[in-house]
């Protein structure tokens, strides 16, 4: 197994981490290597210090909504988001105008498409 692959995994069981409940990711039992990493890093993390918000918590607030929201309280948002946002509206503007509309409809892409992963809708 690659080193993306095994990344892709520990992605995955972060994001489940955070989002708790529902299904799980297992890591495969024979990669000793892989578990021995992800012990350091939570060894690592002291009780003091806040763990980081997270994606599935910036994918969130980049849309808008809370995590109570229903999917189609996140559609309607991704929707609205991308609307004000799309590249295509800003067609005759400035570079840089047209530039920051370009970042900020792939961050709002980037959350939705986290959000659907982990919602699975």
């Amino acid at each position: 197994m690659g080193i993306f692959e095994r990344l892709v995994r520990i992605l995955r069981a972060e994001i489940t981490d955070h989002v708790g409940g529902g299904s799980t990711v297992e890591l495969p039992r024979d990669d000793d290597e892989l578990r021995r990493i992800i012990e350091e890093l939570n060894a690592k993390q002291s009780p003091e210090r806040p763990r980081p918000t997270g994606v599935v918590e910036w994918a969130y607030r980049t849309l808008g909504v809370t995590p109570m929201a229903t999917n189609d309280d996140i559609k309607a948002a991704y929707r609205r988001a991308i609307s004000r946002t799309h590249p295509d509206r800003f067609a005759r503007a400035p570079e840089q105008q047209q530039r920051e509309a370009a970042r900020r409809a792939q961050e709002i892409n980037r959350a939705y498409a986290i959000l659907k992963a982990v919602r699975k809708f």
